[in-house]
């Protein structure tokens, strides 16, 4: 570096910073320093991005930095069924299973599942739309609720199950009820006996306000399968704020808390919108 008066050294792997301290030393050598990493800050360059508050507040650009995800992680979405459409999950969608309507096409017609998929794993700096959690990671679309947003612990334990035997690494759940089941619970032992990870939203039974509007009968009451301690990773709701949601279930069964209030995604027919809830806070651990 001529215009700096510095030469560069190229050494064995590992002796930098002791080479760097002898040379310190002598008399004739202004300084000596390693030659450090740089990195790009990666802000994606997405129109919607600036909606996605979430982003900001868990730090989102310093886990880019290292990674955005990769292909060979498959997230599963058990949930009323992904857009298959959609253009920010084009090319990393994978097989899945609808057991609502009992077929192999588990698209949406709700609009929470395509909202979920969103939050996980949109394609980021890509010019259009938002950015997800990590973008090169592959969804699994899974069918277990209605174009009510509705199910049954029976279909969300075959989706379990066949996420698991379909190569899922990691299992979002943004659903559940204030019912234990042993089918249910039998699922999500099966998914943990195969080194599945299974995310579970924590409920939206925390206010006494909107707990009866969230199908809870006693604030803060448990919601399954979030609730099965040891083989779900429950996850509850913050607001932009960084505090706990007034909405959100608390308790000793939760694991960690995620953005979940006014949360901006994908909903059906390449179509944006906003959504709360630890349906939202989920899939930001899932992604």
């Amino acid at each position: 570096l001529r215009a700096l008066g510095v030469e560069r050294w190229q050494i064995p792997g590992g002796q930098e910073i002791a080479l760097a301290e002898k040379l310190n030393a002598l008399p004739g050598v202004e300084y000596a320093e390693p030659n450090y990493l740089v990195w790009a800050h990666l802000t994606p360059n997405d129109p919607g991005y600036s909606s996605q508050w979430a982003h900001t507040v868990i730090n989102s650009p310093a886990a880019w930095d290292l990674t955005t995800g990769s292909s060979t992680v498959t997230v599963a979405v058990i949930d009323s069924g992904v857009d298959l459409q959609n253009a920010e999950l084009q090319g990393r969608l994978t097989a899945g299973h609808d057991y609502v309507n009992n077929d192999d096409c588990p698209d949406d017609d709700y609009w929470h599942g395509t909202h979920v998929a969103g939050v996980i794993a949109a394609t980021g700096n890509n010019h259009q739309g938002i950015a997800g959690m990590a973008w090169q990671t592959r969804i699994m679309p899974v069918k277990v609720l209605d174009d009510t947003g509705n199910g049954t612990d029976a279909d969300t334990a075959q989706g379990i199950t066949y996420a698991v035997d379909n190569g899922a690494d990691i299992i979002n759940i943004s659903l559940g009820g204030v019912d234990s089941s042993q089918t249910l619970y039998n699922a999500v032992k099966y998914a943990h006996n195969h080194g599945v990870l299974v995310v579970a939203s924590g409920g939206n039974c925390g206010n006494e306000l909107t707990y009866k509007d969230n199908g809870c009968t006693y604030k803060n009451q448990p919601v399954y399968p979030a609730a099965y301690d040891t083989e779900v990773f429950a996850v509850a709701a913050t607001s932009d704020y960084d505090v706990v949601a007034t909405f959100s279930n608390r308790g000793d069964y939760i694991d960690i808390a995620a953005p979940g209030t006014s949360i901006y995604s994908t909903v059906l027919n390449d179509h944006f919108g906003w959504a709360s809830g630890t349906s939202q806070a989920a899939p930001h651990v899932s992604g």
